[in-house]
Order: C-alpha cells, then sequence, then structure tokens
C-alpha cells in the first residue's frame, strides 16, 4: 500500500504543479478544499498504517497466538478499528481522484497512469484498489472473522499475499518515502494558496476527513 499511494502523490504532484487557472473565486476555493482533504486522508493512511505496521511486527498472527486471550482480543480490537477507517480512507481517495470535478488537475494522462498504479483493471487483490476494497467491504458488510484473520489483514494492508510476512525494513523505507512524497504535496499545495485559504480550508478540511 505505501509505495503505491507513494506513487499515487507523486503522479498528483506532477498534475499540481502545473495547475494555476480557475474558473471563478468558488471554483478555486473547491478545489483547494479538495486538495486538503486529498493531503490529510493520505495523511492518516500513513500514519495509521505505520502504527499498525508497528504494533503487529513482522507476523501480527504468531504475536496473537502468543498472547493472553484477553489480551489478544484487545489487541485485535484496536487492530479491527485502525484497517476499517482505513478502507474508508482508501475508497474515498479513489473517489476523490476519480470522482471529483476540482481535481481535474489531473491530466487524461496522468489518470491513466494513476489507474494503473491503482489496479482497477488487475484482478489480484494486493493492488491498490484490492486492498481498498477489501478493508472497505469488511466495514460495510461486517462478517465474523477469527482473530487470525483479522491480523492478516494487517498484511494485506501492507501489500504482502496471504499468509506471507512483513518486512519490516522494506516496509519502513516505503513509508518514510512516502512522507517525503506527502510533504512535497503540501509545499506543492502551498505555493498557490494563500494564508488565509491554509487557516480556513484547512480547518474546513480537517474537519470533514476525519474518521
Amino acid at each position: 500500500m505505501f509505495s503505491q499511494l507513494k506513487t499515487v502523490v507523486d503522479l498528483i504532484n506532477t498534475g499540481l504543479r502545473n495547475y494555476k487557472q480557475f474558473q471563478s473565486h468558488k471554483d478555486r476555493r473547491d478545489t483547494i478544499l479538495g486538495i486538503l482533504k486529498v493531503y490529510f486522508f493520505l495523511k492518516d493512511c500513513v500514519d495509521d498504517g505505520e502504527k499498525l505496521i508497528t504494533d503487529a511486527g513482522e507476523d501480527p498472527v504468531k504475536k496473537i497466538k502468543s498472547m493472553d486471550p484477553d489480551e489478544a482480543r484487545k489487541v485485535i480490537t484496536d487492530w479491527d478499528d485502525i484497517l476499517k477507517k482505513q478502507g474508508i480512507r482508501l475508497y474515498a481517495l479513489q473517489g476523490y481522484i476519480y470522482g471529483q470535478d476540482h481535481l481535474a488537475i489531473i491530466n487524461p494522462d496522468l489518470q491513466e497512469r494513476i489507474s494503473e498504479v491503482i489496479g482497477y483493471k488487475m484482478d489480484r487483490t494486493v493492488t491498490l484498489h484490492g486492498i481498498g476494497a477489501t478493508l472497505f467491504l469488511r466495514n460495510m458488510f461486517p462478517i465474523e472473522n477469527t482473530d487470525e484473520e483479522k491480523a492478516r489483514l494487517i498484511t494485506l494492508m501492507a501489500g504482502v499475499e496471504s499468509d506471507g510476512l512483513l518486512d519490516l525494513e522494506k516496509t519502513n523505507a516505503e513509508v518514510s518515502s512516502l512522507k517525503q512524497s506527502l510533504e512535497e504535496y503540501r509545499n506543492v499545495v502551498e505555493r498557490f494558496v494563500t494564508n488565509e485559504e491554509i487557516l480556513t480550508l484547512s480547518k474546513r478540511a480537517r474537519e470533514e476527513t476525519i474518521i
């Protein structure tokens, strides 16, 4: 998930650098609000994802099995809450990138490239689209999974095939790289947004993206 999100962020940054024209004052505010909402959804995905990976370790299933049942139940509940939020965020991000006029900053070529990264046309669970869909559907249509099945969803979130182990060194490097891209995203936005817009629209964007 982290490396794929980084690629998407880098592509959006390319579009943002070349986006300077607005049809009207309202279009400008709507566009900036949408861009900021995407930023907050991405940042929360990274922050919660990193927290989850750090807590779960290389083998989340093994960690759960080694715990006292009561402790394991509490940990699984915490992990499950984060995974549900991640599903909602990934679903929302895809909607903002493809379904909203205010992200017309992305030209058709970039959209096609982002579509390839997200993996809409790939019949694989570990694409960004597959990960988001799996986690989102679990939230919309909850089913009774075992603790082990819930723990395995953490490795899925990180982009690992079923029953695989997390490569923590690789995953941490992906998280660090994604954070750098998000910092560039923020810097690019600040180049064409006034201080007043940042203050007012950031507050609204943050309020509308809290899950």
